[in-house]
């Protein structure tokens, strides 16, 4: 080889490592400008604390799910969109007493919204509903907290995925794909969000006319002194009840109206049932005498308990449509309670246990309580009334 081959080879070879060294150069200063825009800058826009809050959800994390929304402010808001027609379907009130609930409402809205909060956090840390308790145990304010909940569809709501993150000036909007699990109605969830941690800034999503045709950057939205970016409500949510609860209410009044023939029925039997086991157990001596503990234990056994259990069968021989199921669910509880307080109530006289007659008047209160939740449903109230008589 001569000697200007070999220089010109050399040089090629020197040109050949500039040119790698200028690219892993280049390679580096990518990455680290890469990391540094991730770090320092897309983990504090509102899309990523959005993708980190669905991420959150799908695995169970409470503690991030929560640190990106704020849910006393969601709830409040909320609470105002469910109790804005909350009275419209209870066919038993006036319009004077529809006026004196709406206003009542009003002033009870932050027990009612601690409480969902309350409940909410408990769902999202256990995956369990429970209700609050305290002052909204039972129905201190008149209403069925569960029954509540079921309406607010909060139960039956599945997050599905982030669609889009958007910049408007000042504000932040986000939307996200859900459905309601009964109905399977899918919808667009649109919500707001707010920087708590302090003053944010915007880069692009202006929009300007090029050649007569209008073309919008994409914005972002970022802090470099730090975000705490927090869904602050749910700007259409009465629109999903919209949407999804005509829906519901319909097929509950069809599966009403398909089983009303068996209710009215099993009622007459009931009623004709209960009198008779009144009749039985009169005694002159205000006790009853041992053979008519086993008279009425007998009865009990063989006539009322088998009308119970003949009632639920007929019943879960018809259809439940999507809205119905928690309905349907509530009467088969109220069959399996009412069987259990009869069972404890023959317990209790053909043994003489004062346990077990305790144990058949708490069972018969947690079913006088079904069935009135049952009666508001069928009856759209949306108050609870005086416990009706029972059978």
């Amino acid at each position: 080889m001569d000697d200007y081959t070999w220089r010109t080879k050399l040089a090629a070879r020197r040109r050949r490592r500039r040119r790698e060294q200028i690219f892993i150069l280049a390679v580096l200063v990518m990455m680290m400008t890469g990391a540094f825009l991730y770090f320092s800058v897309y983990t504090k826009t509102p899309e990523y604390a959005m993708r980190e809050m669905i991420t959150a959800y799908k695995a169970g994390d409470a503690k991030t799910f929560l640190r990106h929304v704020d849910l006393n402010s969601i709830t409040l808001q909320a609470y105002d969109d469910l109790t804005s027609d909350l009275f419209k379907y209870d066919t038993q009130l006036s319009d004077a007493e529809r006026s004196l609930f709406e206003n009542f409402y009003v002033l009870i809205r932050r027990q009612m919204c601690n409480g969902a909060v309350k409940v909410l956090n408990t769902y999202l840390d256990t995956h369990e509903w429970t209700l609050p308790g305290e002052i909204l145990k039972g129905r201190q304010l008149g209403i069925d907290y569960d029954l509540l909940l079921d309406r607010s569809l909060i139960r039956y709501t599945s997050l599905i995925d982030l669609e889009e993150v958007e910049n408007h000036g000042d504000e932040v909007t986000a939307t996200f794909s859900i459905v309601e699990e009964y109905s399977q109605v899918p919808f667009v969830l649109k919500v707001t969000l707010k920087d708590l941690a302090n003053e944010s800034f915007n880069i692009g999503g202006n929009e300007f006319e090029l050649f007569g045709r209008k073309i919008k950057f994409p914005g972002l939205t970022f802090n470099l002194g730090g975000s705490d970016w927090k869904v602050v409500s749910v700007d259409n949510y009465r629109g999903y009840l919209d949407a999804v609860s005509p829906i519901l209410r319909k097929n509950l009044a069809d599966y009403i109206d398909a089983t009303e023939e068996i209710v009215y029925r099993y009622n007459r039997t009931f009623e004709a049932e209960q009198n008779n086991f009144i009749y039985l157990g009169k005694s002159p001596y205000g006790i009853m005498l041992a053979n008519q503990r086993v008279e009425v234990s007998d009865y009990i056994t063989n006539t009322i308990i088998p009308s119970l259990e003949n009632r639920q069968a007929e019943l879960d021989q018809i259809p439940i449509p999507e809205g119905a199921q928690f309905l349907a669910s509530l009467r088969q509880e109220s069959t399996r309670v009412t069987i259990l307080a009869w069972q404890s109530y023959i317990k209790g006289i053909t043994e003489n246990s004062a346990a077990a007659l305790d144990t058949a008047a708490s069972l018969h209160k947690q079913e006088m309580v079904l069935d009135q939740r049952i009666e508001e449903i069928v009856h759209n109230s949306a108050i609870a009334r005086n416990l009706p008589e029972l059978p």
